[in-house]
């Protein structure tokens, strides 16, 4: 696997820290995204940074922070799953934990999508921070998901597949020959 050959990292251990990652990532997210401020100013005078919202992009920016704390607890469910399944060497829960991420930066990208259309362009630094956390989120998760399908793979074909992998690798009994073992019969007369 070229992950493993150039991190030198075994897919378990790659797995327990792309979990580990996960819920860092997570709570980092949840952290900013909950507390990500939408106007400014008094009454009065209040400056709002998204343009008028209508249809989905209105329903969306109504129910943001459920979507949101929605995603991250489920996120976190899901790593921790995955570092249970991990401890008890369950093949499953690896696999629910890369469909879910899988599926989360799908949705999260469809959600960066419509909130960096209605952003005021004179806000456009905003846009840029979104993008370019979701894309490196989306790479750091790529990076760390073969370790975790490449170990999910070692649990589902079991010992049995290690150990066969390793008879084939031993040196044919001829060439023991060198260490006292012949493979001719020895006449005693």
């Amino acid at each position: 696997m070229f992950w493993q050959q150039k991190c030198k990292l075994s897919p378990k251990r790659g797995s327990c820290i792309g979990g580990i990652f996960t819920i860092f990532m997570t709570i980092q997210s949840l952290i900013l995204d909950l507390n990500q401020s939408t106007s400014f100013g008094k009454d009065p005078n209040k400056f709002n940074i998204y343009e008028d919202l209508s249809g989905l992009v209105l329903w969306t920016f109504s129910r943001k922070n459920n979507i949101i704390t929605f995603l991250s607890i489920a996120t976190l469910l899901a790593s921790c799953f995955l570092l249970y399944s991990i401890y008890m060497k369950l093949y499953l829960g690896l696999l629910i934990y890369s469909l879910w991420i899988i599926i989360y930066e799908i949705i999260y990208f469809f959600l960066i999508l419509l909130i960096s259309q209605v952003i005021i362009p004179d806000f456009k630094p905003v846009r840029y921070y979104l993008w370019i956390s979701q894309i490196s989120r989306m790479i750091i998760h790529a990076f760390w998901l073969p370790f975790v399908m490449m170990y999910a793979y070692n649990l589902f074909k079991g010992p049995n597949h290690l150990t066969k992998k390793s008879l084939h690798n031993l040196p044919p009994f001829d060439s023991w020959s060198h260490m006292g073992i012949l493979t001719q019969d020895r006449k005693f007369t």
